[in-house]
């Protein structure tokens, strides 16, 4: 045995005789008094363990909400581009529903328009899942969240996203890419980028198959749109504004014990 180990046995081994000898002499204040010591040492080792616990769950804490605001840092323009983008197609198509709608506006149409209306039927835009959220989530890591606006805000954005996936799930069943389903009314020519599709809206407007088909699509585009558009890029600022107000609360708070 080491000497260590020694020095770190003989008090306890000292304590129990001390505590035999005060019960064999019957000494109930003395063995009263070792009864307290022992456990108040119990108590404060209690303590002690679950102090340095509790600054372990907050370090980790702590690197869990940094590492979410870097990755919000990245995510939140990228949704808000994406949102653009959207929107720029979806201003397109109601300029050509209005066109169909009110046979006015004719000329201010153009290849953008065309383009707008051939791929209205995707929805490719990126639903995006900070890393660190799935991990937080997936572990049950998400009861190290201190600050309940934190963890109710970082819940609220899991629901969403699965709300998200679920209706680009659903509005891509029985599409309809007009391109295909009506060739004699777009030639999307050569181009890996549209850019050379040619439209016949005059003759759009006159087949009732095509602004059924039509419609069915921007309806659906509109709400994927809306939702995953704008409803993503709203939620994904919310949080990291809610993860910014609480680093500011904890820079004038100090950390939480």
């Amino acid at each position: 045995m080491s000497d260590a180990s020694v020095e770190s046995t003989e008090p306890r081994r000292t304590r129990l005789l001390r505590v035999a000898e005060h019960i064999r002499t019957q000494n109930w204040t003395a063995i009263g008094i070792d009864f307290v010591i022992v456990v108040l040492g119990v108590f404060v080792g209690i303590q002690v363990a679950n102090w340095n616990g509790a600054q372990h769950d907050r370090e980790i804490e702590q690197q869990y909400l940094e590492r979410l605001r870097l990755e919000l840092a990245d995510i939140v323009p990228l949704a808000q581009s994406a949102q653009t983008s959207l929107s720029e197609i979806e201003y397109r198509l109601e300029a050509v529903r209005a066109f169909f709608e009110s046979d006015q506006g004719r000329d201010a149409l153009d290849g953008g328009h065309c383009a707008a209306v051939a791929r209205s039927h995707i929805f490719d835009s990126t639903i995006f899942y900070p890393p660190t959220i799935k991990e937080l989530i997936s572990t049950g890591r998400i009861l190290l969240i201190s600050d309940p606006h934190v963890r109710t805000a970082i819940m609220s954005f899991d629901r969403a996203h699965a709300d998200m996936s679920q209706l680009r799930t659903d509005i891509q069943i029985d599409r309809r890419p007009l391109a295909r389903h009506h060739p004699n009314l777009i030639n999307l020519g050569t181009s890996s980028n549209w850019t050379t599709a040619h439209c016949d809206f005059a003759g759009m407007r006159g087949s009732p198959a095509f602004l059924n088909d039509f419609t069915d699509n921007v309806s659906r585009f509109r709400a994927f749109s809306a939702t995953i558009g704008k409803g993503q890029a709203e939620t994904l600022a919310a949080l990291a504004t809610t993860l910014d107000g609480n680093s500011t609360a904890n820079e004038r708070t100090g950390p939480q014990q």
